[in-house]
């Protein structure tokens, strides 16, 4: 069966680093009932599914069909559950909650890419992850040509991950199990929230601002430290942080600062006291790549965690460098560096 009112040929795919690549063909994916149509075709073929593009490195024709999401709508009850599809963009869901006069996603604001992702990485910023106010999603399942529904609990949201990363759960990078069509959250009344201002760069933001300090001057001031600290998407490609920040025993940072004193830790909050957390970027910068290009693929000058495009790297360019990256800072610090984005295709 060919779905001709949905599928385009040989499409290009968006994305945040401005890779050229395309897809055998893409559908848009705007309502529900487009799942259910296309399953009995592309249930036993190759599928991607992409929003816009923020966080994946595309390095070569995907043979397989782009799943476009582009479902739409969102609600929030009068006690702050919110509601919204997965097609929605993250930031313009942040502050439309907050003008409806409900906390929760406020240290969450100007992270690019779509609410369906959210979910995936279990984004997080400056103190603040999607893990604590999410409450549960939805998902339509290829397998078994339905919705389904997941708890928190079940989504097993951890460190930039979830069950949705796990291949073991998801299936591989070209076959999918689930397509994330909603997510539900619980707010709270701003009136009435605490606020988590804890993150050092955060407090210090916002000591001028008016006291008492609100959640739209909290995502104020996260949207301006993000737009001093990363470059636009729309400016210069990149998916903003390239690398996870690795987390390693307390032992091993303590042997790390016998020869870098300098080095920063930080603890790990709901996890085992033997562990923390280390900056990748500081890593990165003390290996020499802040800044530095191989062509047109190269390291952020601004902050060392982002790779850009600076104009027609290819997706190879790009991942190179990133495995150059990652092998000066084992070989300095013994410490292997977890890349963020996905890989279309995957790395072997």
């Amino acid at each position: 069966m060919e779905f001709t009112a949905h599928a385009t040929r040989n499409a290009p795919l968006p994305n945040a680093l401005r890779l050229v690549a395309r897809a055998t063909r893409s559908i848009i994916v705007d309502r529900l009932e487009t799942l259910a149509q296309i399953t009995p075709e592309i249930a036993d073929q190759p599928r991607v599914i992409l929003g816009s593009g923020t966080n994946v490195v595309l390095h070569a024709p995907i043979k397989a069909t782009a799943l476009m999401n582009a479902l739409k709508g969102k609600s929030i009850s009068p006690t702050g559950e919110l509601t919204c599809a997965s097609g929605e963009l993250w930031h313009e869901l942040v502050m439309w909650s907050l003008n409806q006069g409900f906390a929760g996603l406020e240290n969450l604001a100007l992270i690019p890419g779509t609410v369906g992702a959210a979910p995936v990485q279990n984004i997080g910023a400056y103190g603040v992850e999607l893990k604590d106010c999410l409450t549960g999603l939805t998902a339509w399942d290829f397998h078994q040509a339905r919705l389904v529904s997941f708890t928190k609990a079940q989504c097993q949201l951890a460190y930039r991950d979830s069950i949705f990363k796990q291949s073991s759960v998801q299936g591989p990078w070209n076959s999918p199990r689930y397509f994330i069509t909603e997510i539900t959250c619980q707010l709270s009344p701003a009136s009435e929230a605490t606020l988590n201002t804890r993150y050092a760069d955060l407090a210090e933001a916002i000591k001028s601002y008016p006291h008492p300090v609100t959640a739209k001057d909290v995502a104020h001031a996260v949207t301006l430290l993000r737009q001093k600290k990363l470059p636009d998407p729309q400016e210069i490609g990149n998916v903003g942080s390239f690398f996870k920040n690795p987390i390693i025993s307390r032992l091993q940072a303590k042997h790390l600062k016998l020869l870098h004193p300098d080095l920063p830790h930080y603890d790990i909050a709901d996890t085992q006291d033997d562990l923390c957390k280390i900056p990748a970027a500081w890593l990165i910068e003390r290996c020499g790549f802040k800044g530095a290009r191989r062509g047109d693929a190269g390291v952020h000058d601004g902050h060392a965690l982002v790779i850009v495009n600076h104009g027609d790297a290819n997706g190879r360019e790009i991942l190179a460098l990133a495995e150059e990256i990652q092998q000066s800072v084992v070989g300095k610090f013994g410490v292997f560096l977890e890349p963020e984005p996905i890989f279309m295709p995957a790395i072997a």
